[in-house]
């Protein structure tokens, strides 16, 4: 009977360190307030996806902003021709990252990963399918991209409407 007590009492104390552990060990949220931009999705780069979706060449940059307990993603806005705020999330701190839930309650996890300094969320696409965003810090000149598109031949607004491509290569220059 003893030796059960003190089986007991041993697994009692054990699960306490683990939860206690557990609820101490989420990553520290302010390490990763700044800018951050998209880098990959899916392994392919913004501009090699959204060729592949038929969207100009700049059509999937995005850049988010952590401050404190809110993350702003902003893009590019055709009709207005700016770089507009598009969503603004609550964001706390889980395990090795955090969670962004919208104002409809919709939840995003992003993981940190410290070594690579990235952040990776999956999101599933209109289509059904579900795709891996990779950001690292930093943000893209975003109508920088744009205009590069734009004049990247002698159809102007056409080559930014086309779908043109541009590898990650060209994106790099416009990355602060």
């Amino acid at each position: 009977m003893k030796k059960t007590i003190k089986v007991m009492a041993a697994i009692m104390l054990v699960a306490a360190m683990v939860f206690s552990i557990a609820s101490c060990g989420g990553t520290d949220i302010s390490k990763l307030n700044g800018d951050w931009t998209l880098s990959s999705i899916d392994g392919k780069s913004p501009a090699d996806k959204a060729g592949e979706l038929g969207l100009p060449s700049y059509g999937l940059l995005n850049n988010y902003t952590l401050s404190g307990n809110t993350l702003t993603v902003s893009n590019y806005d055709p009709n207005s021709g700016n770089v507009v705020e598009r969503a603004q999330f609550t964001v706390e701190a889980a395990g090795n990252g955090f969670t962004a839930t919208d104002s409809n309650g919709g939840k995003t996890s992003f993981v940190y990963d410290s070594s690579a300094d990235t952040l990776t969320y999956n999101a599933v696409e209109a289509s059904g399918a579900a795709s891996s965003y990779v950001l690292k810090r930093g943000a893209t000149d975003i109508l920088a991209a744009v205009q590069a598109a734009s004049g990247a031949s002698e159809g102007g607004e056409e080559a930014a409407e086309g779908g043109e491509e541009y590898s990650e290569e060209d994106y790099g220059e416009y990355a602060e």
